[in-house]
Order: structure tokens, then sequence, then C-alpha cells
């Protein structure tokens, strides 16, 4: 397993990816627009040195089995640098293969050099939670909080409470 920088030919490899996970994932019941993901991963590739990194963990054949993107930057209280993980996956039938490993550690090594004083990532995909909760844990991270989701009505959901959304400010825009 190598784990490399992306380079502007992996976006493609990566729309495909990014449609598999999305399928297998609470993202499906959102639609999946292929060209918004290219051009956001190529423009993404194309900032080299910035706040955000993309790394690809490539199989023995050269083959894309699994991506990080990350970004590096403060708190709004604070001028000490936070990296946290903006998308994190390994196809399913490699996430035993080492990579899952492989792209943190990349990812800690990128933070450090660039001086972060802390490594942040969270779980939204619905997918194996517990599994995912257990393997950063092993790697030294703690629990913080939690991820909420509320399916607003206009995602085709009911509103929790009448009383509680109208007390919220329209907006006036």
């Amino acid at each position: 397993m190598h784990i490399r920088f992306a380079h502007p030919d992996d976006a493609d490899a990566f729309v495909e990816l990014g449609r598999r996970y999305h399928q297998i994932t609470r993202f499906s019941a959102f639609d999946y627009n292929a060209e918004k993901v290219r051009r956001s991963l190529t423009e993404l590739i194309a900032h080299k040195g910035g706040k955000y990194c993309f790394f690809v963990a490539e199989d023995a054949q050269g083959t894309p089995v699994g991506g990080l993107i990350g970004c590096i930057e403060s708190h709004v209280f604070s001028d000490q640098l936070v990296a946290s993980v903006i998308h994190y996956d390994v196809l399913p039938e490699r996430r035993m293969s080492g990579a899952a490993v492989r792209l943190l550690t990349a990812f800690r090594k990128w933070a450090e050099n660039r001086g972060a004083v802390e490594l942040c990532a969270g779980v939204n995909s619905g997918v194996q939670t517990a599994r995912t909760d257990r393997f950063l844990r092993k790697l030294g991270f703690s629990p913080t909080g939690g991820n909420y989701v509320l399916r607003l009505a206009t995602g085709g959901a009911t509103p929790f409470g009448q009383s509680t959304l109208a007390a919220c400010p329209k907006s006036t825009q």
C-alpha cells in the first residue's frame, strides 16, 4: 500500500469512488452530482501547499483504494492551528489492508509539519460507526461529542416541533 498526494489524473477515479461511497452511506438520500465532485476535486488538487491536502492510498498496481481530504486552520478564538479531516474513506473490500492507518498517518505528519496542535476527525456517514469509533480510539483519538442530523421538512421529513421552529427567525434574504 502506497500513500501519496493526489494529482490531477486522480479526479476521475475519485468521482467513481465517491459515487460508490455515496451509495453505501446515509448520504445516498442526497443527489450525487458527479460534475460538482470532479470540479471540487480538481480545484482541491490544484491548490498544493495551501490549507488543504488530499492523500491517496493506492494498491501495488497503482489503483486508488482510498483517500483522505483534510484541512488546517485556526479556531475563531485562537491562533493555534488545528487539522481536520474533511473526507476519509477506503473501499470496503480494502479496509483491512492498512490503507486507513497509512492515510491517517500521512495526514498527521502533514498537520504536524504545519504546526497543528490537534487533529480532529468526525464520523457522519452512518456506516459502521461503532467500528470506526474503536479504530479511532485505538489510534489515540478521544471522543469529544457527537454528530447529529435533523432532516428538514424541505427534504421530505416531518418537522420535530412547530413551536420550536416558530421560535427561529426567518431569513430576510
